[in-house]
């Protein structure tokens, strides 16, 4: 230790320290810093990964195909629908509302202009895939909401795979990535007060949905998968309001889906009588009106009992 102290003090001291850090910097940055050959490698992997996912003329054909089979008796050829179609028109509401209402099943639909209720999807994913390819090729206008990315869909379907193994790395991989977006909200506690504020006087606090004015109503949420929340927040569906990017950042809808989905995890601890969690304002009235009610039929009970007594 005395020898240390003592050339510590030496005037070369300092710069030693400064060569002695640079070149552990330097070290470092060669061994963990990506090389020319791996930052090329990344580059053309993550090119390859988005030719991948952009459509091909071939998808758009089968996405018309699709169209015409399914969509265009309501929408007509051009989804402007109009006189003699009995849909609204479409090319202005964006993939995103495409994606939104055929898969979650609510089109397509006998009626486009009535509130339909949640089924599974008439169409496989890639019919859908290729359907949206099609939308957004020849359909949908400029700057209308798309597919938001990097936002979880549902789970796959093992049905959709040819082997056992394919599927499990398929839902491995979905896995992580709805983890990795549940997980990586910022501010659950402010998804909370999203979701109050903007949701529950619609959805119920619990995301069970609820009545609306006209004969429509609030669905429940608890299967719709983040993608879909996000769609509908950007497309608003029906009675709902829009909740574009700019009223409510990405950053706050992924908040609110993370708490949405944190609300669904619960136990759920209302017993049996936990009347489906309407809320605690109807649950406490009702149990108010049941609790009042039972007072009044002991009272008459005794009463009776004493009269007949005496």
């Amino acid at each position: 230790m005395k020898w240390i102290t003592a050339r510590r003090r030496h005037p070369l001291a300092g710069y030693a320290v400064v060569i002695l850090a640079l070149t552990l910097f330097g070290v470092g940055y060669a061994v963990f810093a990506p090389s020319a050959e791996r930052a090329e490698a990344q580059t053309l992997a993550a090119e390859a990964a988005a030719a991948e996912q952009q459509p091909t003329a071939e998808d758009v054909a089968q996405g018309r195909e699709i169209y015409t089979k399914t969509c265009a008796s309501c929408h007509g050829s051009d989804g402007k629908g109009g006189e003699g179609y009995s849909g609204p028109d479409i090319t202005g509401e964006g993939a995103a509302a495409v994606d939104f209402q055929v898969s979650t099943g609510r089109m397509p639909s006998m009626n486009p202009n009535a509130q339909m209720p949640r089924k599974p999807s008439a169409l496989t994913e890639e019919e859908l895939a290729d359907l949206l390819a099609f939308y957004n090729a020849e359909l949908g206008e400029e700057g209308a909401p798309g597919v938001p990315t990097g936002v979880p869909d549902a789970p796959p379907e093992q049905a959709d795979f040819e082997s056992h193994a394919a599927y499990e790395e398929a839902a491995e991989e979905w896995e992580a990535g709805y983890e990795e977006y549940i997980e990586g909200a910022d501010d659950t506690e402010a998804g909370m007060q999203l979701y109050l504020a903007n949701c529950a006087h619609c959805h119920s606090w619990s995301g069970e949905g609820g009545a609306l004015t006209g004969g429509r109503w609030a669905p429940e949420i608890g299967e719709a998968t983040p993608r879909q929340i996000y769609e509908a927040m950007i497309s608003g569906p029906g009675a709902m309001p829009v909740f574009n990017d700019g009223t409510v950042t990405p950053d706050e809808k992924q908040d609110l889906i993370a708490y949405v989905k944190d609300l669904q995890a619960e136990p759920n601890a209302g017993g049996i009588f936990d009347l489906n969690r309407v809320g605690q304002v109807a649950e406490g009235f009702i149990g108010w009106t049941v609790g009042l009610s039972l007072i009044v039929a002991c009272a008459i009970w005794i009463t009776a009992k004493q009269r007949a007594h005496d």
